[in-house]
């Protein structure tokens, strides 16, 4: 199988795993688990995972000293944006979050086009419009519907930039060498300390309380801590931060159906066309990619 098309399978993953995130961290604050043991407790559980996972299948794991300050920087951006996320929960509906958070799309793909990175074209910038458009559409409120909180919606925006930036690292050609394993271990290493040190600050606690707290953070930590992270390492070192994005704007639409079947959301007319125009431009991108491929082997 092709890198593109491996990659392209990467992303998807990663998207589905995402998806459910809002809905089962919603479920995690309604058993009473607090911000701070969330994202403590995926993050805990994503690294031990893993790290468990590198030593055990014995990945290459060794980086150089320049990586490693490259990856720990990343680290920091990636803590302010799941953060970021999971205090826009407490303010707004998960699908509205994945919305403003997906704001990283368009300037992950503007810079990777500045940097060189990718090549400007009329059918990455359909493919962009596309994927945006369904967004809104996904997450569309008729005249009529509940207004959204000001202040969640400019925390759901700077998550958006946070993880604009985490992406953009991520693909970076210094790390270009560092397998998506052994890159999302020392990524995570900041985030799971400094929640840690957040959750002993703040006097929040430190593990999950009862059975229903714990089955919440336990899936955060396998999906959204552990595949997650590692299937969209893996989908830019394949294609490219600009692609993996693309694919990634399936993200709200999932949460919207996760939302259906864990929430009990009602469907609308305009998710369907957004998931629709979602789907159109993610084809569309890969078969451009995949064109294009085939034009450099001839």
């Amino acid at each position: 199988m092709k890198n593109t098309t491996l990659g392209f399978l990467f992303a998807s993953g990663a998207a589905l795993f995402y998806g459910f995130m809002p809905a089962i961290t919603q479920l995690a604050y309604g058993a009473g688990a607090a911000v701070n043991t969330v994202v403590a407790g995926k993050y805990t559980v994503g690294v031990l995972m893993i790290w468990g996972f590198i030593l055990i299948t014995k990945k290459p794991w060794r980086i150089g000293r320049s990586q490693a300050i490259h990856l720990q920087i990343t680290g920091v951006a990636s803590i302010v944006t799941v953060n970021l996320m999971a205090i826009s929960y407490l303010y707004l509906p998960g699908a509205i979050c994945s919305l403003l958070t997906f704001l990283y799309v368009p300037i992950v793909n503007v810079c990777e086009m500045i940097m060189g990175r990718v090549r400007l074209t009329a059918m990455r910038i359909v493919c962009v419009v596309l994927a945006l458009v369904g967004l809104v559409a996904v997450v569309y409120t008729p005249s009529g519907g509940s207004a959204l909180n000001p202040l969640g919606l400019v925390i759901g925006a700077g998550a958006g930039v946070a993880y604009a930036v985490w992406t953009i690292r991520m693909g970076s050609p210094k790390v270009k060498s560092v397998g998506a394993e052994a890159m999302m271990g020392y990524i995570f290493l900041i985030p799971a300390g400094v929640t840690i040190i957040r959750c002993i600050a703040e006097g929040d606690a430190l593990l999950p309380a009862g059975g229903k707290q714990w089955l919440f953070i336990l899936l955060l930590g396998v999906c959204d801590g552990f595949l997650a992270p590692v299937f969209f390492a893996a989908a830019i070192k394949l294609t490219s931060a600009s692609n993996a994005s693309m694919v990634d704007t399936s993200e709200p639409l999932i949460a919207y159906f996760a939302g259906i079947v864990l929430m009990h959301d009602v469907i609308s007319i305009n998710a369907i066309f957004g998931g629709i125009l979602i789907i159109a431009g993610i084809l569309l991108l890969n078969i451009s990619e995949r064109r294009d491929a085939r034009k450099q082997l001839s």
